[in-house]
């Protein structure tokens, strides 16, 4: 049986049907689930195997990057963790999982170095860490696109679990291109692992987390 993926879509998001496309083309069972949906309880946020964040502008970016649909969640996504769901957010997603505290309350994510939107392929190293998105990857080099504005992480980094490091110049002037939490089980990367949904890189990593 294919596992099941949840795609989250908060108003704003637009990378979801790259992320559901890229999922399933690993062999997943993807479907999009409205944060609507999950506030109200017509689905519950632990009825799937993976929850993924994908991409976007939550509710326009005007309160700060992620922090609404943070302050939305912040009674479920603690379900995930309890329910040992893998959980995984790249570019604006990975902006929600870190105002939601995943990653602790020491470290945030803010504006690119040089100012601007940086929009270009980088490339990404993997490093040893507990992350169960990456396990047995360790070593590889991915290239993914860059799509932010505001992904440099700042803060207490030296505790971090650190799962990738720009191998190429940094789009957002920080050597860390991706974390996990503690235990591994939530990823959060700026860069676009669904672009395209086809990417053989990004097809390691879905594919990896799914036999996970």
């Amino acid at each position: 049986m294919k596992k099941r993926v949840t795609i989250l879509f908060a108003p704003g998001t637009n990378c979801h049907t790259e992320t559901i496309k890229a999922f399933n083309q690993a062999d997943a069972d993807a479907r999009l689930v409205f944060l609507d949906d999950i506030l109200k309880g017509r689905i519950a946020i632990t009825d799937c195997d993976i929850f993924f964040v994908p991409g976007g502008f939550s509710f326009g970016d005007h309160i700060n990057t992620g922090t609404v649909v943070a302050i939305l969640l912040r009674d479920f996504f603690p379900l995930l963790l309890e329910a040992g769901i893998p959980v995984g957010g790249e570019c604006n997603g990975f902006q929600i999982l870190m105002r939601a505290g995943f990653f602790g309350h020491d470290v945030t994510l803010t504006e690119n170095v040089s100012g601007v939107f940086c929009s270009r392929p980088v490339l990404h190293r993997v490093i040893a860490s507990p992350c169960i998105w990456t396990a047995g990857l360790e070593g590889r080099v991915f290239g993914f696109p860059s799509a932010h504005h505001g992904g440099r992480i700042v803060g207490n980094t030296d505790r971090l679990n650190v799962v990738m490091t720009y191998e190429s110049l940094s789009p957002n002037g920080s050597r860390i291109a991706a974390i996990c939490s503690e235990n591994g089980q939530v990823f959060g990367i700026m860069d676009h692992m669904t672009r395209p949904y086809d990417n053989p890189d990004g097809q390691f990593i879905f594919q990896n987390v799914l036999k996970a």
